[in-house]
């Protein structure tokens, strides 16, 4: 019978907490179902300029906090050309936080007077000058920048070039100065060793850079590295299979 009573009695203290907790997730509830937006944070941006983004974000802060769309704010946020991904969360303060993560330039594009124009990304994109950045990276000549920023470059050749780049060394010991872009999307490459005169150009094609690239770097290290005395101004992959050179 004693048992009986502790057993009751222990499912009335639950059955009491469980009320409570229930009241109090209700309030909660309720107080947070009311709360406007108090403020909007950025986080993460360095490049992008902070109050575009917010304008891009385009959050009321006079709505709830549980209206606003955390997918929609996001997508919008990528609009900026500086922004990789974002990734947007409601605070129980009443805080909207826009984590972004930027892009990293790869190259830097020139225009036709061969002032800086964009940087541009592994994925392609281009990315505006911005005060203050500076990457030790290839030039480009002859990209062809999008309009529209959001989206990435029209030629296919310099897309996968650039995708390339963070995960090669196409000639050690030597130093890849820039990318030239013909007309037909064709890519050569321009290199110097360090204290030489001559500029070595390398042919690359228009595809398949990081097979070419693989090849060169073999070709470097067993036939022109092992021979100072030879000087080669010129090295064509274009050819499968194929390396042709020229030398002086």
């Amino acid at each position: 019978m004693g048992k009986t009573k502790r057993i009751l009695g222990r499912m009335a203290g639950l059955t009491a907490v469980a009320a409570v907790v229930g009241a109090l997730s209700f309030v909660g509830w309720t107080w947070v179902d009311g709360m406007v937006v108090r403020e909007v944070m950025v986080e993460g941006a360095r490049h992008a300029d902070e109050e575009t983004l917010l304008a891009l974000a385009a959050v009321d802060t006079s709505m709830r906090v549980l209206d606003v769309d955390l997918l929609l704010v996001a997508d919008r946020a990528v609009r900026h050309p500086w922004v990789q991904t974002g990734v947007v969360q409601r605070l129980p303060s009443g805080v909207v936080r826009i984590a972004v993560r930027e892009r990293l330039p790869v190259a830097l594009a020139l225009a036709s007077d061969g002032q800086p124009a964009a940087w541009l990304d592994a994925e392609g994109h281009a990315m505006p000058l911005s005060e203050g950045a500076a990457w030790d990276v290839p030039l480009v000549w002859g990209a062809d920048l999008p309009e529209n920023r959001t989206q990435p470059l029209r030629e296919a050749s310099l897309r996968e070039l650039l995708a390339t780049l963070p995960e090669t060394d196409p000639l050690p010991g030597a130093l890849v100065s820039s990318f030239e872009v013909d007309r037909a999307g064709g890519i050569t490459m321009y290199a110097a060793i360090p204290g030489g005169k001559d500029v070595i150009a390398v042919q690359l094609g228009s595809r398949e850079y990081a097979e070419k690239f693989r090849r060169l770097y073999a070709f470097w290290t067993q036939a022109v590295l092992p021979r100072p005395d030879k000087t080669f101004t010129a090295i064509d992959l274009r050819f499968d299979g194929q390396i042709v050179t020229n030398e002086s």
